[in-house]
């Protein structure tokens, strides 16, 4: 008998910030806005998915596991999604912050080559 993990529902409501937020397949955001605490986040998914359905968008593929959906309308195609995260703050990946990497490590200079 294998152990299920508990489930992340990233729809159920609750009262951490969430961001409804839109951005380009790119990854620009193009539209933020913060939720209400609270607030019926599979209310806001659906309603989002409709409203976007109204103004001329087609919706393709979408995820209520991943809180996302895409849409396009005419050449423009981009994802909306709910996050748990402010969309323009830096966020670092994986355990970085627990080794006190910078978020944003500055490139290495290229390396001169000899001739």
């Amino acid at each position: 008998m294998s152990r299920r993990r508990s489930g992340y529902h990233p729809l159920e409501s609750t009262h951490a910030p969430r961001w409804l937020v839109v951005r380009s397949m790119h990854g620009t955001v193009l539209e933020a806005r913060r939720l209400g605490d609270g607030e019926h986040l599979q209310r806001v998914f659906v309603a989002e998915i409709l409203r976007r359905i109204d103004a001329g968008w087609r919706v393709g593929e979408f995820s209520s596991a991943a809180a996302m959906f895409f849409c396009e309308k005419e050449s423009e195609r981009c994802v909306v999604s709910i996050d748990s995260t402010h969309p323009l703050e830096e966020q670092a990946h994986g355990a970085a912050h627990l080794a006190g990497a910078p978020v944003n490590p500055q490139p290495r200079p290229a390396a001169t080559r000899r001739r």
